[in-house]
């Protein structure tokens, strides 16, 4: 199947099972011009909470079962509820999972990578905070790098070759991904993956000049703005008391879309689940800093600047021309800068709630 898009031309088996996964998009970027629009993420597009439980249930079965302590690791921005989903379907003790962060703090550096075709391609893993996961990081014996997709594998050797260097005594490397692009090999680490096959783009000549602000201008310690570890320094399983949170009465009958704002998505998403596990017409979706068309299966945009005080240009798509009776806007940042303006453009057609998340 061929589809034609704004930056070019992306052809591929389009078959029944990679249906279930994705749609397709283009990115404003020049390296990479093309994007699968996930169906299960709960990024660009609103998906039910039970459909991304599965998602997570399915990915976790993939991973050979073993007693030894493991590193499970997710990727901001796209993967981070992803990769903890995971962990939590493992249900493991002596394991836990962390997040790579956009956002810098005081907090020690464990290692740090950078991406290149990525629209913002620092990624930083904090040293963990809690004493009882810090010395389990010296048993570690697996690692597990979890990901929506894998387009060649270089990225992931790369960041092996690294970890290796902090690591000495993990002894197997996995790639989990939803979507696996490449047939390159690697003796470093070995795919797993729910969907494998082969695309090709061609792209149109374009220009991609944009004034698009992706990494700040200025690093800013952002300690007292994110004060909370949802997963950046660590975490086993996340317990949240949504009944303090949602009057699940006042929102009975009605169609409520939880948004989750940038790498918070994972907590947000469990407040999902659980209105939708008390019978709301519950979906999740989250904010993000990629720049994309209106194109293919992003059907509306809108733009405004992070809620992190650092003055970048993020994005909420498919939700503007969509129709919701609640929108319960989540935050894992403990106050707003004056220049976020989501909950007001979001307010010109919806009911929307503002959710201050806190541990």
């Amino acid at each position: 199947m061929k589809t034609e898009l704004k930056s070019g031309s992306l052809e591929l088996d389009y078959n029944s099972k990679l249906q279930q996964l994705v749609d397709f998009g283009s990115r404003i970027n020049k390296k990479r011009g093309f994007l699968f629009v996930s169906k299960v993420l709960g990024k660009h597009l609103p998906t039910s909470p039970s459909l991304m439980k599965k998602t997570y249930r399915d990915l976790a079965q993939l991973i050979p079962s073993s007693n030894e302590p493991t590193l499970y690791i997710g990727f901001a921005e796209t993967a981070t509820a992803l990769g903890q989903g995971v962990f939590e379907e493992m249900n493991l003790e002596n394991s836990f999972y962390i997040h790579s962060t956009r956002f810098k703090t005081s907090q020690d550096i464990l290692f740090s990578f950078y991406e290149e075709h990525c629209h913002a391609p620092s990624h930083i893993f904090y040293t963990p905070k809690d004493k009882e996961l810090l010395a389990l990081l010296k048993d570690i014996k697996r690692i597990v790098l979890i990901d929506d997709e894998v387009s060649t594998g270089n990225t992931a050797n790369n960041l092996v070759t690294q970890l290796q260097k902090v690591f000495p005594n993990v002894d197997k490397y996995y790639l989990l991904t939803i979507l696996k692009w490449t047939q390159n090999s690697y003796d470093s680490f070995e795919y797993l993956s729910l969907y494998s096959g082969e695309f090709s783009f061609k792209p149109k000549d374009m220009d991609f000049k944009t004034n698009i602000v992706s990494e700040p201008k200025e690093v800013k310690d952002l300690d007292k703005i994110i004060p909370y570890n949802f997963g950046r320094y660590g975490v086993k399983k996340l317990d949240l008391d949504f009944l303090s949170m949602v009057n699940i009465d006042s929102l009975k009958g009605k169609k409520v879309l939880v948004l989750g704002t940038a790498e918070f998505m994972y907590p947000p998403y469990l407040l999902a689940l659980y209105l939708e596990n008390n019978k709301i017409d519950s979906y999740f979706q989250a904010t993000t800093r990629s720049p994309v068309n209106i194109d293919g299966a992003i059907t509306s945009k809108i733009s405004f600047k992070d809620n992190y005080f650092e003055e970048i240009d993020n994005f909420l798509y498919n939700v503007i021309d969509r129709e919701y009776d609640k929108i319960l806007l989540c935050y894992e940042t403990s106050i707003l800068p004056k220049s976020f303006d989501l909950k007001e453009q979001l307010e010109v057609k919806f009911d929307v709630e503002e959710i201050f998340f806190e541990i």
